[in-house]
């Protein structure tokens, strides 16, 4: 439709509701059954000032010296979609890309000071998304009592 009216946007939003039954009620999505997607409902605007406040601090790196390399932490998510989202996030925010994941461990290459001891902006980016993603994580033994 050329233009946006109150009954596109509605007829738009009802259909879009009844894909998302169809879809929950159809097809069975297990790796995604103990997340709470409304908990993540501000994780995109939070990332995405994420990314500026990073993008300022690998400026920063540029123009003074800095050093790169490889290393790995461990993930505290358990959820295996929210480690997928969390990759992702990772590459986004400048200053530490995805390289590999094997287990509970994730493997990231990084910039940091020169003065500084290992890469621990990378560490506090990682564990600050990890920190927005576990809100969204529905434990095992909380399930049989119901969504939190």
């Amino acid at each position: 439709m050329e233009q946006v009216s109150w009954p596109n946007v509605a007829i738009g939003m009802f259909i879009s509701m009844l894909c998302m039954h169809f879809m929950g009620k159809f097809l069975n999505f297990e790796e995604i059954r103990n997340v709470n997607f409304y908990r993540l409902a501000t994780y995109p605007i939070w990332l995405l000032g994420r990314i500026f406040t990073d993008a300022l601090y690998m400026i920063k790196m540029i123009l003074t010296s800095s050093k790169w390399g490889v290393t790995t932490y461990t993930l505290h998510v358990e959820n295996e979609a929210l480690r997928n989202i969390l990759a992702d996030s990772i590459t986004l925010t400048p200053g530490s890309v995805f390289l590999e994941r094997e287990g509970d461990n994730i493997t990231l290459l990084c910039i940091d000071g020169i003065g500084k001891t290992g890469y621990p902006t990378a560490e506090a980016g990682l564990n600050s998304i990890q920190r927005m993603l576990k809100k969204a994580q529905i434990n095992e033994t909380s399930q049989g009592k119901g969504r939190e």
